[in-house]
Order: C-alpha cells, then structure tokens, then sequence
C-alpha cells in the first residue's frame, strides 16, 4: 500500500493515530513501525502505571492535558473509559490521596501523545509515500 492518494494518507495517519506505528507497518517499515510502536504505547502504559492504573487524565479535570493525551488515540480512551468518573471534580477543594508521582505519570502520557502526533504528521507527508515507493528496503528500513 505504497500508493501516495490522499485517502491512503489519511487512513494510514488515522491508523497512525489510533495504533502509534500502524502507518509505517502499512508503508512496509515494519522494523520502525514496531519500535515506535512498542517505545510510544510503553511510555503512554508507564505513565499510566505511575499514576495507580488506569488512571488517565479526564476531559472534566484537564482539558488540556486530555486532548495532549489523546494523541495516543485508542489507549487514551480505552485508559479514560477505565478509569471512570474523575476523582476530584472541584478545583477550589484540595485533592486528596492522589498519587506521589502523578505529575511524572501526567507527562509520560503527555510526551507520547505529542510524539505520537509528529508520526501522523510525517505519516501525511507525501515524501514518506514517495521514499517508501522508491524501496525503502535499500535504506535498511524495510523488511
């Protein structure tokens, strides 16, 4: 699927979006695809785990946060529906036995959302397509 269409660009960087590193598996970089992949959800799961679970930043609490977050596409919604309801919903009121390093596990999710995000990008840009159709197999990057 190395066609350069606009659809196949937009469905890749969806995937992309969805699956950090779907994009370059559907290129046939599947060596990066993998690591980026395993790299990206790894420090998304970590910061999750730091936080006590599946303890994702909701839209109610930190929009801003959330939608950094949802650069992870699936694993923040699937994180957020886990978590449920969020624990303090009144900012006036100081929070209560939240976790000691819930600043880190914030910034994990965070960063790999932001990362993941610079994939879709690169994902979208035509001159990836092009390099993959040119034989990316010669650049070491293909299997």
């Amino acid at each position: 699927m190395t066609d350069n269409s606009l659809f196949d660009r937009i469905l890749a960087a969806v995937l992309t979006w969805l699956i950090p590193g779907a994009g370059y598996w559907i290129l046939g970089y599947r060596k990066k695809a993998l690591a980026l992949g395993i790299i990206l959800l790894g420090l998304f799961w970590t910061g999750e785990s730091i936080l006590g679970g599946s303890m994702a930043v909701t839209y109610e609490v930190h929009p801003v946060f959330f939608y950094l977050e949802a650069g992870n596409g699936l694993s923040t919604f699937i994180s957020n529906w886990a978590w449920g309801d969020p624990v303090h919903e009144d900012g006036l009121r100081s929070i209560q036995n939240m976790p000691v390093h819930l600043n880190l596990g914030i910034l994990f999710c965070v960063v790999s959302g932001m990362l993941n995000i610079l994939l879709v990008l690169n994902i979208l840009d035509s001159e990836t397509w092009q390099q993959a159709a040119n034989g990316p197999a010669k650049e070491g990057e293909a299997e």
